[in-house]
């Protein structure tokens, strides 16, 4: 599974987003022709390498099928488009206000460690290599709905360990340190939370979880974050569609 983002949300990014709901707004079907590049690049305002940009993640999903000479047309796909598809990048501050809940994150612990063997396949790194596990729990209210664990190499955080506001959006953290994530490569497994945790922390009531396990990646490639998100099994539903 990929999941992909860019920027606060890239250009682009925005720009597919803006279509969809172009195609949704004016109800268009199977077979029906997309508006020009003349007139999407006049309504929204972007140059045309842009437009084409975003047009090409369309047709790679599906969403709209290109005949030279004739123009785009929307494909079946367009009738699969879901709101918010696990194989969507974003960083789990904003998916979880995506949800509708309005939380608080309470940093459990900070450890500056040396890799394992499962943090140095998940980061690309060798074993024992100085890295900064970064363990979390979210919750709205007095219901903790969200439990994390993020890793990254300690060179990323630096000298500034101790000031930064680790309860904050890690995606955005490592944005301001030039280090954003864009893209992630994720697995997905129903489980429980680790015993560790559970005990350490009073969470025996948690549940069963989703738990997504993902390394997330710069523009250039480079891994930059390992993380664990188990996500409270009654308080998140995602969904995605098979092409």
């Amino acid at each position: 599974m990929i999941r992909m983002m860019g920027r606060e949300r890239t250009v682009v990014a925005q720009l597919r987003d803006a279509l969809l709901d172009l195609i949704k707004t004016r109800k268009l079907e199977l077979g029906d022709k997309l508006p020009s590049e003349e007139r999407l690049t006049q309504e929204f305002g972007v140059a045309r390498p842009t437009l084409r940009e975003a047009l090409k993640i369309l047709e790679q999903d599906g969403i709209i099928r290109t005949e030279h000479g004739r123009g785009r047309f929307i494909m079946a796909g367009a009738a699969l488009y879901i709101e918010r598809p696990i194989t969507t990048f974003e960083s789990v501050t904003d998916m979880v206000e995506g949800f509708g809940y309005s939380t608080t994150t309470r940093l459990l612990n900070l450890t500056e460690m040396a890799a394992d063997e499962e943090i140095a396949a998940g980061l690309q790194c060798a074993a024992g290599t100085p890295v900064l596990r970064i363990e979390r729990l979210r919750s709205e209210g007095t219901r903790p709905i969200l439990y994390s664990v993020d890793v990254i190499k300690a060179e990323t955080a630096g000298n500034a360990i101790d000031t930064i506001d680790w309860s904050g959006s890690l995606v955005h953290i490592l944005r301001r340190r030039g280090a954003a994530p864009v893209a992630s490569t994720a697995s997905v497994s129903a489980t429980l939370l680790p015993a560790d945790a559970v005990k350490q922390w009073k969470l025996a009531d948690f549940g069963p979880v989703l738990l997504v396990t993902e390394t997330c990646f710069t523009a250039e490639g480079l891994p930059i974050l390992f993380a664990k998100d188990y996500h409270h099994g009654k308080y998140f539903t995602f969904s995605f569609a098979r092409r």
